[in-house]
């Protein structure tokens, strides 16, 4: 539904803000999820439970403040570190029971307890205490049902039978959760088991939860809290007096009381406190000689089994073997039945023979165009208890057409690359464009970098931030707001780039002057060239090139279009740089740089340097001839 961020108040403390995305906060129905969570957790005042701060639920961008909790998820606790034990264990279901006391007694029912909405806070002295957080589906206990007939919401695993049979739903459901929550932390899997969801659901409904692989001393807790039966599960605050007797000491844990071991024999046989023996394979023999299995079930002196259930199987009838159960005298499980279209019943005409009518074909339906109506909303927009959308009546049948039914075609996925061979292309263009007409050309390419630059910053500052919050209909004012900034920033990041472009091009033309035997103007032609290419090669020039890269990653939207485009930057890479190597140099606006160095050379006294004055008097002139003499002082 949302982004959980860590912030601070107005006092530094650290908080836990909960914003909705915003193709969430448009559905009123999450709103509405949203709205029933803020009222939900304000009913309840508990050191155990993750308070309300602050909330806005009305705004453009709606969020709920609440306590930060610094810790690990119970959920990620056991996976990573492994089951809890001893007083460990019994920590936390007494935390979680005291939580439950402070729900419940706000009349609220939580309805999805589970590890994963637990909280393991470090309390400072190495232990921790636990802490119940996330009423995302919680409701009144006197508030309109939440789900619609034959619907339910909440994690399987962890799901009270009543929910998943569709009736009144009461604190006692909490309950279930909790202890199952337990187990969860106790064993480091479900109590039901795993699998399919059918599956989990129908050992829900039949109580066959995992008992015997909890701790010996927490499976009679475990027990009565997990009962089908939501009238026989203790509340939470005789849940909680339980779970302060809990002691991992004890071996043995009854319904009725504790018995702690007295003594053992050689055989392994173990005799409690109040006489009842143990032996050594799990049977628990009474003092009036019945015998208890592991599986519950009860054998009389007469030999009579008495199951769990209550069934009475007598010495005479089959009992299970092996893998085989009584699953056939459990009550069955009601399922919804698919609603159909009532059918007259067949009547049977008189003195017909018994012979089965002649086959007739079926004919085949008319085509019907699909119904013209919206689409159904998405399956979280009906948790809040609206009626479902009626399909709308199907128009009257029509004559066949005589052409098939087109089939649609998958989607493909959307052609983006980033077109490095093309990329490098264009840069040759402006790069034989320089040797021909290095002043223009050289302009041309400061002012291109410095609108790439801009361009960057709007853009990747607009995909980051809809990285995180999605797309929002303010991106473009955003955008026109944020252009002087990024304009500022981009003039300042050219100021620092270009002198190292223009120090790049006099090494060149020294080299290929006094190394290659080239003349003054043909060294300045190339060093011109390898001005501009240098804007967009030399370090600082990684912002342009990601700007020129995703300007062809939008505009190219299929290889076809690719490979052509390619072919015309190619084929005109080739005639500009061969022009190049033949054509002399176009100086305009500015005049040969011979002819500017002679007259400088003609001007110097003696005794100047004449290097820097070479050097600066160049530059002077240069920007006297394009317009730009006001900045040198000319």
């Amino acid at each position: 539904m949302g982004v959980v961020h860590l912030g601070l108040d107005s006092d530094d403390r650290q908080v836990a803000v909960k914003v909705l995305h915003p193709h969430v906060a448009s559905d009123l129905k999450a709103r509405d999820r949203l709205t029933r969570e803020v009222e939900t957790m304000r009913r309840v005042r508990s050191n155990r439970v993750a308070a309300v701060l602050d909330a806005d639920l009305t705004g453009a961008t709606p969020y709920i403040v609440t306590r930060f909790a610094p810790g690990r998820t119970l959920e990620q606790r056991v996976l990573e570190d492994g089951p809890l034990k001893g007083d460990d264990l019994c920590r936390l279901a007494r935390g979680l029971c005291e939580a439950l006391v402070a729900i419940h007694h706000a009349d609220v029912i939580h309805r999805d307890l589970k590890p994963a909405n637990v909280m393991l806070v470090d309390d400072g002295s190495g232990t921790f205490e636990p802490l119940v957080i996330d009423f995302g589906i919680a409701h009144l206990v006197n508030a309109t049902r939440l789900t619609q007939t034959g619907m339910f919401v909440g994690t399987p695993g962890y799901l009270a039978p009543e929910i998943i049979r569709d009736s009144e739903i009461t604190q006692a459901a909490d309950v279930h959760a909790l202890a199952a929550t337990v187990f969860f932390a106790a064993t480091g899997k479900p109590p039901f088991g795993q699998g399919t969801f059918e599956a989990v659901c129908y050992n829900i409904l039949e109580g066959k939860a995992q008992v015997e692989a909890a701790p010996a001393f927490l499976r009679g807790w475990l027990r009565l809290a997990l009962a089908t039966d939501s009238a026989a599960r203790p509340t939470a605050g005789s849940l909680l007096k339980l779970s302060r007797a809990l002691d991992p000491s004890v071996t043995i844990f009854k319904e009725g009381g504790t018995a702690v071991q007295r003594n053992q024999q050689p055989d392994g046989t173990r005799v409690l406190s109040d006489g009842t023996r143990v032996l050594a394979d799990g049977t628990r023999v009474l003092n009036d000689g019945t015998r208890v299995l592991t599986d519950g079930t009860r054998v009389l002196g007469d030999g009579t089994h008495v199951l769990s259930d209550g069934t009475r199987v007598l010495d005479d009838a089959p009992r299970p073997r092996g893998g085989e159960t009584f699953s056939d005298l459990l009550p069955p499980v009601n399922y919804v039945a698919p609603e159909r279209d009532p059918r007259p019943p067949k009547q049977r005409r008189s003195g017909s023979s018994s012979q089965p009518p002649p086959y007739v074909p079926a004919s085949v339906p008319p085509y019907q165009p699909p119904p013209q109506f919206a689409p159904p909303p998405y399956p979280d927009q009906r948790v809040a208890g609206f009626p479902a959308p009626q399909q709308r009546s199907a128009p009257p049948p029509q004559a066949r057409p005589p052409y098939p039914e087109p089939q649609a075609q998958p989607d493909r996925p959307r052609y983006k690359t980033s077109h490095p061979v093309m990329a490098a292309l264009m840069l040759a263009v402006l790069v034989g464009a320089a040797c021909l007409l290095p002043v223009m050309v050289s302009l041309f390419a400061i002012v291109l970098v410095l609108c790439l630059r801009v361009g960057n910053s709007l853009v990747g500052d607009m995909s980051e931030r809809r990285s995180i919050r999605g797309a929002s209909g303010s991106d473009p004012m955003r955008a026109v707001l944020g252009t002087p900034w990024a304009l500022v920033k981009a003039v300042l990041a050219t100021v620092i780039h270009v002198p190292l472009g223009i120090l790049f091009g006099i090494c060149v033309w020294g080299v290929l002057r006094y190394g290659g035997g080239l003349t003054t103007d043909g060294a300045a032609a190339y060093a011109a060239a390898a001005f501009v290419g240098g804007l967009f090669l030399l370090p600082g020039g990684r912002k342009p090139r990601q700007a020129v890269q995703r300007a062809l990653a939008g505009v190219i939207r299929s290889p076809g279009a690719g490979m052509v485009v390619t072919l015309v930057f190619g084929t005109l890479a080739f005639f500009i740089v061969m022009t190049a190597l033949s054509a002399e140099a176009v100086w305009t606006p500015w005049r040969p740089p011979s002819a500017v160095i002679d007259d400088l050379v003609a001007g110097l006294g003696k005794g100047q340097d004449t290097a820097v004055n070479l050097i600066t008097g160049l530059f002077e002139d240069l920007m006297s001839q394009i317009g730009l003499g006001f900045l040198v002082g000319k």
